[in-house]
């Protein structure tokens, strides 16, 4: 039985968040002697992702996305200087005219806002595609190299996170079990 919960991951200056999956491994349980010493394992989960061929390529694709909207940003913004330009230098306009500016201008602002919220929802989907494509990659190998080296748990290096865990490490029946084998509070035992 696995279970799955998204762990994400930051890196500042690729805003890159992978999800791996904590897993219980049940089957490995099973193969070993309950009284065996725990085999632990750890991953630097951001190496590992910013490493892979899905990582690099995420990289490079935000790299480009960041080029080409800071230049279309630029382009944008010398649009509205310029109709700024032209209300500041016409002094003598009619009113009419002057009106005119100010609606190409308002219109211009909201255009280069809307422009922004779009490619931002546009860097978003293009960041979490690239981690479900990182997380595709990772995933398969980290569970694979569990089972080849009977790791009972593998931890994220740079986090507390736990990445996979075996039955053998979960406490949680121990502990139910002693709780109803105690007493409640306050009562004599």
């Amino acid at each position: 039985m696995k279970r799955y919960a998204r762990l994400p991951l930051s890196s500042a200056t690729l805003l890159l968040a992978l999800a791996l999956a904590p897993a219980t491994l049940a089957g490995q349980a099973e193969g070993q002697a309950a009284d065996a010493p725990l085999s632990i394992g750890v991953i630097d989960l951001d190496a590992a992702a910013f490493g892979s061929p899905a990582g690099q390529e995420l990289a490079q694709q935000l790299t480009d996305f960041q080029q080409e909207l800071a230049a279309e940003l630029q382009v944008r913004q010398e649009a509205v200087r310029a109709i700024e330009l032209r209300i500041a230098e016409a002094d003598s306009l009619a009113v009419d005219e002057g009106r005119v500016l100010e609606r190409e201008l308002q219109d211009a602002l909201t255009a280069f806002q809307r422009y922004q919220q779009d490619k931002q929802e546009e860097a978003t989907t293009l960041q979490n595609d690239g981690r479900e494509r990182i997380r595709a990659e990772l995933a398969p190998v980290i569970e694979a190299i569990q089972e080849e080296l009977g790791y009972d748990l593998i931890l994220n290096a740079t986090s507390p996170i736990i990445i996979l865990f075996s039955e053998r490490v979960d406490i949680t029946q121990l502990v139910i079990d002693r709780l109803a084998a105690e007493p409640p509070p306050g009562e004599p035992r």
